[in-house]
């Protein structure tokens, strides 16, 4: 008998149907149905749904979130009922892992009127469409709502019903948030079911639930236990007899509850009161109508009067299943049970037909490649019960087994998604198998981000991981897999790296890189060695500065030239070649191609993430370092390219760094309109959950621009925003660029604003400390020279001379070649310092060499773009002007 049996909730059906009719008039909303698991919600949104009326109703679930390719579950679910509703459509069957990156294209086109505001939606979850860039989440989640509203304007009036929304997801409660406002004038109702004992575990929509009801969008009905009347009717319709006698004791003593009902009285056997041994407590719950506390205590006993029904044997494979989880495999639990898997799938299949406790699911890839069957329990009451009706050493060693045959299947199948990499690593660590918990999360992180997972979720893997081998005894293996796995955290979170102390004066980062340092001595692993050298001089850099990390670096290039392994050259020559040229341009260069040479002879399709990161940094590094030589043509073609490249494959958050680096060189040519744009999209990557160093380098470098090119004072609003992200992370490789690009731009600022000059000199400096702390020699160039156009500003020349003529000293240091660093402009910056003092030999001599840099540069560009770049760009125009 149906676990979906109508009976009494007249008045909660009064109600709800009255805010549908309302709605069917034009006054949108939404109604929330409360109560605890089998206590009648999807009963009564069935009922709802067959009442009838001019109202489309359309039903959809939300599943137990995995992570971000879950996001939009439910809605995505909406989208595609209405469209399969549709004729001659096409069905996208699966929302995650691989399968996004391979079906979102045709769920973009296949939704007439709605696919540009989906396809913002795909890019903020997986970036899969070619040269598509990925979007902040909350434009995603309005791009959501608006293509809702326009897939359910078909189907007006419509009544859309979500059910289990205790387990929906975060970026569905935003969209929803945002739809709440744009119903109310239109005939939309959306019916939100959930489980109220369960939401608080959910903050999202527990949010989602108070905000809706406190400002008065919507209605809530909290179902309770049914009143005798009802459990009488309850118990006529189970037993199939119309004078079955149902005492008002069992009433009391179930509270009500339907689905305790159901149990005692689905086998047709009329019960005046509960089984003896089945009582709870020292007696009945009179009043307990809430469905709360006890009800859950006498479902479980129930069940397990219902188990003890069963043979041995099966009630073996059950427990066998519950281990498994809610969803089974035949073949899996026929190896841990130990059993020919044809008799297992035989009593699987026997079982669902005769009691109706698990039922099969439709099949899928998963399925075929495990050779199973697959089920599900009627109830998670039912799997609950089964699972800890085992002791703990049971439940620890089914776990470990089952881990094992999913980890075995999982090598050979290609569509490995989230879901199924977290369900395999569940199992290991459930059964405190450490080594293999951290060797599957390693596996599924690396195999995941190839897959467009976000960097966030590909780090939450890897963070676990390295948690479960640090249980693992000690041995050379799990030394190198503690190693590999701190390697992948650190490449999928740097966008993110804080380099603030802790309170006991420590720099998490630095710990794991030293710890990774000290797991591959013991590992005796040359070559990984190798790598965790370059990865803690990367590490010293941004926490340290040059000075800290160069040798480090240089330690790990040799190590790796000596080495020859095409993938140790690569790694240790991106890092190395990267911050090089901070002291040598031209070595950093060499360094770099030899990388780049080593890329070339390893596979493009390498599972590996780091190295692959690694081969499209060393392509953007080049066409930077390409830039700081002043070689703007080559520098401009290769990033071009490289950022091609980058918005077609999934490479740990390269992204915002390309866009900025490409935004630099097409601002340097006179670009400034398609560099703000790349800056645009580059900002909008960011999900804005924590803070990114990248991130501020991107909104300081957009506002910078904003303010220089157009004089918009908006511009500082981003660079006030990218100070206070730099002072979280404190990078101090990016800290510095964030600081002098704010200062250059209220400097700017201050002809019509002269208060923004205070501002300006506390900034630089702040950052001419810091920068001397940490040897970032080209911020510290920038901020001398700031500094002199500062006090020129203000009328003192001498203090102006003194700081801009460091900076000119620096620069003649270093063979008038700096990464990062316009010479010409601090050479014009000097030589109107020089002028204001009097000296017009000397400031001739510095427009001279200035003028002899910018028609150096413009030697690397052709045709119209080196005409832009002499005419168009202000400072090169204003330095020909006063040159030879």
């Amino acid at each position: 008998m149906s676990l979906e049996l109508f009976v009494d909730r007249e008045e909660e059906f009064a109600v709800a149907r009255a805010r549908i009719d309302l709605a069917s008039a034009g006054r949108g909303g939404f109604l929330v149905i409360e109560g605890p698991a089998g206590i009648g919600k999807t009963a009564l949104l069935r009922k709802l749904a067959q009442s009838g009326g001019n109202a489309t109703f359309l039903s959809v679930q939300c599943h137990v979130q995995v992570g971000q390719l879950e996001a939009y579950g439910p809605l995505i679910d909406l989208t595609l009922h209405v469209e399969r509703s549709r004729p001659r459509h096409r069905q996208i069957l699966r929302r995650s892992g691989e399968g996004v990156m391979a079906h979102w294209p045709d769920l973009l086109t296949m939704v007439p009127g709605v696919g540009s505001a989906l396809k913002m939606v795909a890019e903020s979850l997986t970036g899969a469409v070619p040269g598509a860039p990925l979007v902040d989440a909350r434009a995603a989640a309005r791009s959501m709502a608006e293509a809702i509203l326009s897939t359910l304007r078909e189907k007006h009036p419509a009544i859309v019903m979500i059910d289990d929304v205790h387990r929906i997801d975060a970026s569905s409660c935003a969209a929803l948030s945002y739809l709440a406002r744009a119903i109310e004038d239109q005939p939309v109702l959306f019916v939100l079911a959930l489980r109220h004992d369960e939401v608080v575990d959910n903050v999202a929509a527990q949010q989602l639930i108070e905000d809706l009801l406190l400002q008065g969008y919507a209605r809530r009905i909290r179902l309770g236990g049914l009143p005798h009347i009802a459990v009488e009717q309850l118990g006529r319709l189970l037993t199939g007899s119309a004078s079955a006698a149902v005492s008002p004791q069992l009433t009391e003593q179930t509270g009500g509850h339907p689905l305790l009902l159901h149990y005692y009285l689905g086998k047709g056997q009329p019960l005046a009161a509960l089984p003896t041994g089945l009582h709870i407590g020292a007696g009945p719950v009179a009043g307990r109508r809430d469905g709360e506390g006890i009800v859950p205590d006498q479902i479980r006993i129930a069940i397990q009067a219902r188990l003890r029904r069963l043979a041995r044997e099966d009630l073996r494979l059950l427990s066998i299943a519950a281990v498994q989880g809610r969803n089974f495999h035949s073949s899996v639990v026929a190896r841990v049970a130990g059993e020919d898997h044809d008799l297992v799938a035989d009593r699987l299949h026997r079982l669902a037909a005769d009691t109706a406790m698990l039922h099969p699911v439709e099949a899928d890839g998963w399925d075929d490649a495990l050779d199973a069957d697959r089920y599900a329990f009627e109830h998670d009451l039912l799997q609950e019960t089964l699972y800890r009706d085992q002791t703990e050493r049971q439940r620890r060693d089914r776990h470990r087994r089952i881990g094992r045959i999913l980890y075995e299947h999982s090598n050979d199948f290609a569509e490995l998604t989230q879901e199924l990499a977290l369900d395999l690593i569940r199992h290991h660590r459930l059964g405190r198998d450490w080594l293999a918990a951290a060797r599957a999360a390693h596996d599924a992180a690396c195999r995941l981000s190839a897959t467009g997972t976000s960097t966030r979720e590909v780090t939450a893997i890897a963070q676990q991981g390295l948690q479960d081998v640090r249980q693992a005894p000690p041995t050379p293996e799990a030394d190198r897999l503690r190693a590999q796995l701190i390697e992948l955290l650190l490449a999928a979170s740097e966008l993110s790296w804080r380099t603030r102390p802790e309170a006991d004066g420590t720099v998490r980062l630095e710990a794991l890189s030293a710890e990774a340092l000290e797991a591959v001595r013991t590992a005796d692993d040359a070559a990984l060695q190798v790598r965790m050298r370059y990865l803690h001089g990367k590490v010293l850099l941004y926490t340290r500065g040059v000075p800290a990390a160069i040798e480090p670096l240089r330690e790990a290039w040799e190590g790796a030239l000596e080495s020859e392994d095409p993938q140790n050259i690569l790694l240790a020559g991106c890092e190395y070649g990267r911050q090089l040229p901070k002291v040598d341009v031209d070595a950093g260069l060499r360094v770099l191609r030899r990388a780049e040479e080593a890329a070339a002879k390893l596979a493009e399709g390498a599972a590996d993430p780091v190295l692959q990161r690694a081969r499209h940094m060393v392509a953007l590094q080049l066409g930077v370092n390409l830039f700081d030589a002043g070689q703007l043509g080559p520098a401009l073609s290769r990033l071009r390219v490289a950022v091609a490249a980058i918005r077609h494959r999934p490479t740990l958050g390269l992204l915002p760094i390309g866009l900025n680096y490409l935004a630099q060189v097409e601002a340097a040519v006179g670009n400034y309109r398609e560099a703000e744009s790349l800056l645009t999209e580059a900002t909008a990557l960011h999900d804005g959950d924590e803070p990114d160093g990248w991130h501020a380098v991107n909104l300081a470098y957009l506002g910078s621009r904003m303010v220089l090119d157009r004089r918009d004072q908006a511009g500082l609003e981003l660079l006030e925003k990218a100070r206070t992200e730099t002072e979280l992370t404190w990078q101090a490789n990016l800290a510095p660029l964030v600081a002098n690009l704010y200062a250059g731009s209220l400097i700017a600022l201050a002809a019509t604003d002269p208060a923004r000059l205070g501002q300006a000199l506390a900034v630089l400096n702040d950052c001419l400390a810091e920068t001397r702390r940490t040897g970032m020699r080209r911020s510290e160039i920038t901020a001398l020279s700031l500094l002199g156009e500062w006090h020129l500003i203000d009328g003192a020349p001498q203090q102006a001379m003194a700081f801009s003529e460091q900076a000119v000293d620096r620069i003649r240091d270093a063979g008038w070649q700096v990464p990062a660093v316009s010479v010409e402009e601090v050479l014009y910056r000097h030589s109107r310092i020089q002028r204001a003092l009097g000296d017009e030999s000397g400031a001739r001599e510095l427009i001279d060499r200035a003028a002899a840099e910018v028609r150096r540069k413009a030697g690397s560009l052709d045709g119209e773009a080196r005409s832009q770049f002499l005419q168009q760009v202000p400072l090169n125009r204003s330095i020909l002007a006063d040159g030879p």
